[in-house]
């Protein structure tokens, strides 16, 4: 019985690899790999795959428009990575404002973007593209009733944009990075 095992198993791993390689069972194969682009998002496919919005002469990705809503922050950096670009920095008032308009203008709800938040004493963001900031765009609330960044899971060390979730307008706030929302993604 186990020499039956050990040759089912087997031959499951050779149909396996032969399928990736694109053999006779190319299609069982195909049900093993994560298609470039198209991941199950928030119930619906997610089919962005290359830049939809421009900004200054410069490709952004805004994955909402693609269907890509549900991403944690960590997932929502390898989404960008995976289509050759990476999570937006915010790392100017001309893009904050931009983008914070964007996101009122298209009534999305919220989205991350690739800032990571330091909580010292004077709060700062860094950003993907290597800058540090600081900004006057946090809201002066949040799900404690605090100013913004507030820690207030302990772990809130991701940056996402939230269009008046607290009846605060369209503001930064430090969110724990296990939450789901979309992202924009710059070249």
């Amino acid at each position: 019985m186990k020499v039956v095992g050990v040759l089912l198993v087997s031959s499951l791993m050779v149909t396996l690899a032969s399928a990736q390689r694109g053999g006779f069972f190319g299609q069982i194969g195909n049900l093993f790999q994560r298609p470039r682009g198209g991941r199950q998002q928030g119930g619906g496919r997610c089919r962005a795959n290359r830049p939809n919005h421009k900004f200054q002469g410069r490709d952004y990705l805004v994955s909402w428009r693609d269907g890509c809503t549900s991403f944690s922050h960590g997932a929502g950096g390898s989404f960008c990575r995976s289509v050759g670009m990476k999570p937006i920095s915010l790392d100017s008032p001309a893009k904050e404002n931009h983008f914070l308009d964007l996101v009122a203008r298209e009534g999305q709800k919220y989205f991350w973007t690739g800032g990571n938040v330091n909580h010292g004493r004077n709060p700062t963001i860094r950003w993907p593209s290597g800058r540090t900031t600081s900004s006057n765009k946090w809201s002066n609330t949040g799900g404690a009733n605090r100013p913004q960044p507030d820690n207030r899971e302990r772990n809130e060390n991701c940056l996402a944009v939230l269009n008046n979730f607290y009846n605060d307008g369209v503001r930064f706030h430090d969110v724990s990075c296990h939450h789901k929302k979309p992202v924009i993604c710059e070249a």
